[in-house]
């Protein structure tokens, strides 16, 4: 008996060794687990700190997207589109010039004067002189009225219109003369093509709107609008020149 009873404490103790042993054990394995460990890309070299890195393990390290507004798209600002150049050849020198005349007329009546005539010969003879010096100052380059000596008074003179174009004041009281460019607009803007005016891109697509702008220009020039819509003035013969290049040229001379 007295053997089987040591033999009984001897097994409790050595389970009691066992256990004791186990429990060590497990502690030791789990303080080695809880270390932490960095991983490799941590320590990258591969950017020096490059915006495109990737995120490395971390609660800080990961970048984190942002939504968009309500789920929608930002819209992008996108530039202005550029207007295209338009041949000169696609400009039409006779439409512009009749625009011209029309937009004249128009700003004869909101003057409360008489439209131009047309029709008649005198305006005929006109046109061909003001067309001959829109040529001219197409070689020119520039909207100017005396070219190789030459003035308004002369080309007057020369095409046998300084008479037959004098005429009376609306007062009665003077006789108005082409001298000094009296009788005289001239003008010179872009056709189809963009250009900088003012310190703003303008650009004119049809024969319309080159019209409109040479005839703004008078207007907005004291001298050419008070000659433009004299009383008396019956008559304007209109000369346009478009370049290969897009400029364009226009001359108005007046008559009584």
């Amino acid at each position: 008996m007295v053997k089987k009873g040591l033999l009984a404490i001897a097994v409790v103790v050595l389970l009691v060794i066992l256990g004791t042993g186990v429990l060590i054990g497990a502690q030791f394995a789990g303080g080695t687990a809880d270390t932490p460990t960095q991983t490799t890309d941590s320590q990258s070299d591969d950017g020096g700190g490059s915006s495109t890195a990737t995120a490395t393990a971390g609660n800080s390290t990961t970048p984190t997207p942002t939504p968009e507004a309500n789920g929608t798209t930002t819209p992008t600002e996108t530039a202005t589109p550029q207007q295209e150049s338009i041949p000169a050849r696609e400009f039409n020198e006779q439409n512009v010039s009749n625009y011209v005349r029309q937009f004249l007329n128009e700003e004869r009546e909101a003057a409360g004067v008489p439209p131009f005539e047309s029709g008649l010969q005198t305006e005929a003879d006109l046109n061909e002189m003001a067309k001959g010096h829109s040529e001219q100052m197409a070689i020119e380059g520039k909207a100017i009225h005396k070219i190789d000596g030459v003035s308004s008074e002369d080309r007057y003179e020369n095409a046998g219109l300084y008479d037959r174009c004098t005429f009376k004041s609306a007062e009665g009281d003077y006789i108005e003369q082409p001298d000094r460019n009296r009788f005289e607009a001239v003008e010179k803007t872009v056709a189809g093509q963009t250009y900088e005016e003012g310190g703003e891109e303008r650009f004119h697509a049809t024969d319309k709107e080159v019209a409109r702008k040479i005839v703004d220009d008078w207007m907005a020039w004291p001298d050419y609008r008070e000659r433009l819509t004299l009383r008396n003035a019956n008559i304007v013969g209109i000369g346009v020149e478009i370049t290969d290049t897009g400029n364009v040229y226009v001359t108005a001379n007046i008559c009584g």
